[in-house]
C-alpha cells in the first residue's frame, strides 16, 4: 500500500544527450537554439517509431485530402 510507482524515471532521457541552453544572447539567437533542442528531441521520437509506424504515416500521407 505503501509503495510508490516509478513510472516516470524511465521516461528519462539522460542529460548528456541533451542540447546546453547557454544564458544571454538575443531572441533569435534563443529561437534557434529552442529550435535545436526541438529538433534533437523528434529525432529520437522519430527513431523509437516502428517501420510499420512510419508505413502507415507515408500511406496517411499520400491520400488526397478533401475539406
Amino acid at each position: 500500500m505503501n509503495e510508490k510507482k516509478t513510472q516516470h524515471s524511465r521516461n528519462r532521457i539522460p542529460s548528456q544527450n541533451f542540447i546546453g541552453f547557454k544564458w544571454g544572447g538575443t531572441t533569435t539567437e534563443w529561437e534557434e537554439e529552442a529550435d535545436q533542442f526541438m529538433n534533437c528531441l523528434q529525432d529520437q521520437l522519430d527513431a523509437k517509431e516502428s517501420d510499420a509506424v512510419k508505413e502507415k504515416k507515408i500511406e496517411y500521407g499520400k491520400q488526397k485530402q478533401y475539406w
